[in-house]
C-alpha cells in the first residue's frame, strides 16, 4: 500500500499580546508604549478616557521583546514594532475610525505603521515620538543603552520590584497607578524570581537602533492629522523640537504640558487622557 505523504504543519507564529477595553461607541484608540515598558502602563490613561466620557474601544499591546509578546532578535529593527502594531490593528475587527496614541518608541511605531499601510489610522497623537533627523544609523555608545545594561534584571517579589522602582529618580514623578501597572505587566516569573520581561540587553539594543529607522525623512507622507505632545521639563524632547517636528507633518500641531517630563502618560495620565479625549472629539467633528 502506498503511503500518502503530507506536508508537515508548522506551528502558528507567536502572537502579540494585547489588552482590550471594549467600547459601546464608534471609534478605536490604539495605545503604543515606550521602550522597556508594557501595555499595562496605559491602564490609568484608559481609565481616564472613560472618565472623560469617551466610549469607543481601546487596545494596548506589548511590542516585540516586551511584556508577554514574542522575543525580538538583535540588532533590533524598529520597523518590526510597526508590523506588530499593524497585526494588532488588523486583527481588532474595528470598522469605525482608528486613532493611534504612541509614547516615545510607541509614537515612532505608529508613524511607521501609517507609512507601511497608509490610511490605516485616521489620526495620530504622538507623545515625544522617537523620530529624529539624520544621520540614520545605530549609536553603539548610546548613553541610554549604557544605563539599560546596568539595570537590575530580577527581584524576589513584585513588592521588592515596586520598592526598588519607587526609589529611583526616573520613577519619582510617576502616578502610583502607572508604577503598579508596570510591575504587574513588566515582570515575568522564572524559577521563583521575577525578571524584567524586557531583558536589559534587548532594551539596550532598542536604544542603539532608535536613530536608525529613518522614518523622519518620510513624515510628509503621513496625511492624517497629527498632534505632537511634549513635556516642558523633558530632557529627551526639547520644546523647540516639538514645534519643528509638528511642522514636518502636512497636518501637524503641537502641545506642551507644563511641569512634566518625558514620561508624560505615566506622570500625568488623567491630563493626557483628557487631552486625548479633546483631540478625538475635534477629529470626530472634522
Amino acid at each position: 500500500m502506498r503511503l500518502k505523504l503530507t506536508t508537515p504543519r508548522r506551528p502558528p507564529a507567536p502572537t502579540i499580546t494585547r489588552l482590550d477595553w471594549p467600547g459601546s461607541a464608534s471609534g478605536h484608540v490604539f495605545l503604543a508604549h515606550a521602550t522597556g515598558f508594557c501595555k499595562e502602563v496605559w491602564d490609568p490613561v484608559a481609565a481616564g478616557l472613560r472618565t472623560a466620557a469617551w466610549d469607543g474601544s481601546i487596545t494596548a499591546w506589548d511590542a516585540p521583546g516586551h511584556g508577554g509578546s514574542p522575543p525580538a532578535s538583535t540588532p533590533f529593527d524598529w520597523w518590526d514594532t510597526a508590523r506588530a502594531a499593524l497585526e494588532v490593528i488588523h486583527s481588532s475587527g474595528s470598522t469605525g475610525p482608528r486613532f493611534g496614541v504612541g509614547h516615545s518608541m510607541g509614537g515612532a511605531t505608529l508613524v511607521m505603521a501609517e507609512l507601511l499601510d497608509p490610511g490605516i489610522l485616521h489620526g495620530l497623537i504622538l507623545i515625544e515620538p522617537i523620530t529624529f533627523p539624520p544621520p540614520f544609523q545605530r549609536i553603539e555608545t548610546n548613553p541610554l543603552a549604557v544605563g539599560a545594561m546596568r539595570r537590575r534584571a530580577s527581584f524576589a517579589s513584585p513588592e521588592e520590584a515596586l520598592e526598588n522602582f519607587s526609589s529611583k529618580a526616573a520613577f519619582g514623578s510617576w502616578d502610583v497607578r502607572a508604577l503598579r501597572a508596570y510591575v504587574d505587566g513588566g515582570l515575568v516569573e522564572r524559577q521563583g524570581r521575577f525578571w524584567l520581561a524586557c531583558d536589559p540587553d534587548l532594551e539596550a539594543d532598542v536604544y542603539r537602533s532608535g536613530t536608525a529607522h529613518g522614518a523622519y525623512e518620510r513624515l510628509s507622507e503621513v496625511e492624517c492629522p497629527v498632534l505632537v505632545i511634549a513635556g516642558e521639563l523633558s530632557d529627551t524632547f526639547p520644546q523647540a523640537f516639538a514645534t519643528h517636528l509638528a511642522g514636518e507633518f502636512p497636518d501637524g500641531r503641537y502641545f506642551v504640558v507644563g511641569g512634566a517630563g518625558h514620561f508624560l502618560p505615566m506622570e500625568r495620565p488623567d491630563l493626557i487622557a483628557g487631552r486625548i479625549a479633546e483631540e478625538l472629539e475635534r477629529l470626530a467633528a472634522d
